[in-house]
């Protein structure tokens, strides 16, 4: 443009990755969250692992128990009470992405006031 100058906002970048890891953050929240719904419930132990496991804004949600794996996607397992049963995260993600979308870009457009 004629007669100006351009000059580099430095805030811009740092309040940009900021608001990206804040709006990851949330999202591996909200994964986990509506993750424990679907995850075996004998004792409590993989739901509690969800929360007790996580580092948050990482992209990864944890299921921290030995057994879990077993459990989820092994061919001999097939009962299911409820919501509860084998494959939590793929009919997590079924059921819920959608809705996981619509909440994480309402988050993040917050941010940005």
């Amino acid at each position: 443009f004629e007669g100006g100058t351009l000059e580099y906002n430095a805030n811009f970048a740092r309040k940009f990755n900021s608001n990206l890891n804040k709006t990851q953050l949330f999202l591996d929240k909200t994964v986990g969250t509506y993750l424990q719904k679907y995850v075996s419930y004998k004792t409590g132990a993989q739901e509690k692992s969800i929360v007790n496991a996580n580092t948050y804004g990482t992209g990864k949600v944890v299921i921290n128990v030995p057994y879990a794996q077993v459990q989820a996607y092994s061919k001999r397992i097939h009962k299911r009470v409820g919501l509860r049963g084998t494959k939590p995260f793929e009919r997590m993600v079924a059921d819920n992405k959608d809705r996981i979308l619509r909440e994480t870009e309402k988050y993040s457009k917050g941010l940005g006031d």
